[in-house]
């Protein structure tokens, strides 16, 4: 069985996978911000190797461009969506994986979590003492979550509170 919740190293592929599919989605989509945000875009973090991407609109346009990034063969999660962030996922053919998940967050510019999302990518490239703190927290959380989606959210949560409350106060 393929476990969903494993620590793979970083690898230098990352920004490029990431940028190839900017590529791809800007080509089609226009009026909107894209950035790289998870671990794989955090210089040697090592994470499950999804690349995460979050982009952002003005408010109204969020139903139009949900619609264009369905049709670039995205799957709307509305299971895993929020009230400002909807999600996405896709897999694409990868020279190292086989097959690698493709996460995209579709927000509203003004969003509160679109913030957090690059200020706490930011502070991570910047704090490589508080990005590795995070790798050993998410080694810890794969082995203590045994699969368990939400105990692996929730082991992490307490280092993005620890860092948000650092860049915000």
């Amino acid at each position: 069985m393929n476990k969903k919740y494993v620590f793979k190293p970083y690898s230098s592929s990352f920004p490029e996978l990431f940028e190839k599919e900017k590529q791809r989605i800007a080509s089609q989509i226009k009026g909107v911000s894209i950035e790289h945000i998870g671990s794989t875009a955090i210089p040697n973090l090592g994470g499950k190797g999804i690349i995460d991407i979050a982009v952002a609109t003005k408010s109204e346009q969020i139903p139009i461009v949900s619609e264009q990034i369905q049709s670039l063969g995205y799957e709307f999660r509305p299971h895993w969506s929020t009230p400002e962030r909807l999600y996405f996922k896709l897999t694409l053919p990868d020279s190292e994986e086989g097959t690698r998940s493709y996460h995209l967050h579709l927000m509203f510019l003004e969003a509160k979590e679109w913030k957090e999302m690059l200020v706490f990518r930011d502070y991570l490239r910047s704090h490589p003492k508080e990005a590795q703190e995070y790798a050993e927290l998410k080694q810890k959380a794969v082995q203590e979550a045994d699969e368990d989606g939400a105990k692996y959210r929730k082991l992490k949560g307490p280092i993005f509170k620890k860092i948000l409350n650092k860049i915000f106060s």
